[in-house]
């Protein structure tokens, strides 16, 4: 019997793997602190991906195995600054559950009087505070939070080790690219959702068709179907996506890459056609 519940998984592991095998060949092989940051620049482009493959991995548990998968999961925390079960709670039960309302989402995209955040304070901000809506949630759902506690000390544990070791190189291999994640991992949710609507599914999530992003956010482009069904694992995601294409509003789907990061942009000129 297969260890992974799904082999299209395989590749999102090797990626996972390689960079952890590229952040300890930094850490411990290279000697000038200028030349290890150089590496962790160059392996950042790959690295982004390990945020992707966190999101659906904590949707859909990448193995069989139980331990296994927390095992990974603290890998993935040296690359994305997401401990084991602290997706489930902020994204899964915080995220998926309220973001057709911002006062209960814990990343929300408006201001408590409906404005619009920019994209620079919803980064900054949401990602400050996903830890402290990770502990206001998990007051509430005890049983996953008290795994999540619990595996938050383990998982930081090789990072204290590494911390020993050499805090300066731990900070640019490991400390500072896990901060940068999680602003990018909250930078996506604002392309996602922001200035879309708040009534429906199908209002409320921006498309991307562009082959090649889904291929590096592993489906995350298909976003309507992934909210629809977030328990769908992401290789289904695509077939989820062309039977409800047409239901979604032509101005939430594109083909390029950065129209997702642009909906002010979006908005006035929706407001332009309106007029």
């Amino acid at each position: 019997m297969s260890l992974f519940r799904y082999q299209s998984d395989f590749p999102a592991v090797a990626v996972v793997l390689l960079v952890a095998a590229a952040q300890l060949f930094a850490f411990f092989a290279i000697d000038s602190h200028l030349v290890a940051f150089g590496c962790v620049a160059l392996l950042f482009g790959i690295q982004v991906s390990s945020g992707a493959i966190c999101h659906n991995h904590h949707h859909v548990n990448t193995f069989r195995v139980k331990w296994l998968n927390r095992v990974y999961e603290m890998v993935l925390y040296l690359q994305t600054g997401t401990s084991p079960y602290s997706w489930t709670i902020h994204h899964n039960i915080g995220h998926h559950r309220h973001y057709l309302n911002p006062h209960e989402d814990p990343a929300p995209w408006q201001h408590g009087d409906g404005r619009m955040m920019s994209r620079l304070y919803f980064d900054v901000v949401n990602a400050a505070r996903i830890y402290p809506e990770i502990i206001k949630i998990g007051r509430d759902h005890p049983h996953v939070y008290s795994k999540f506690k619990r595996m938050f000390m383990l998982a930081n544990l090789p990072l204290l080790a590494l911390l020993l070791i050499d805090p300066v190189r731990a900070l640019i291999v490991f400390v500072l690219p896990m901060m940068l994640l999680l602003v990018l991992l909250l930078d996506n949710t604002w392309g996602q959702h922001a200035g879309t609507g708040l009534d429906n599914h199908f209002e409320a999530s921006r498309n991307v068709e562009l082959k090649l992003y889904n291929i590096t956010s592993w489906n995350l482009g298909f976003h309507t179907a992934h909210h629809m069904l977030p328990g769908l694992h992401w290789s289904k995601l695509p077939a989820l996506h062309e039977r409800i294409r047409d239901r979604i509003p032509p101005h939430l789907i594109t083909r390029t890459l950065f129209l997702q990061w642009m909906p002010e942009k979006e908005r006035r000129a929706r407001q332009q056609e309106s007029n």
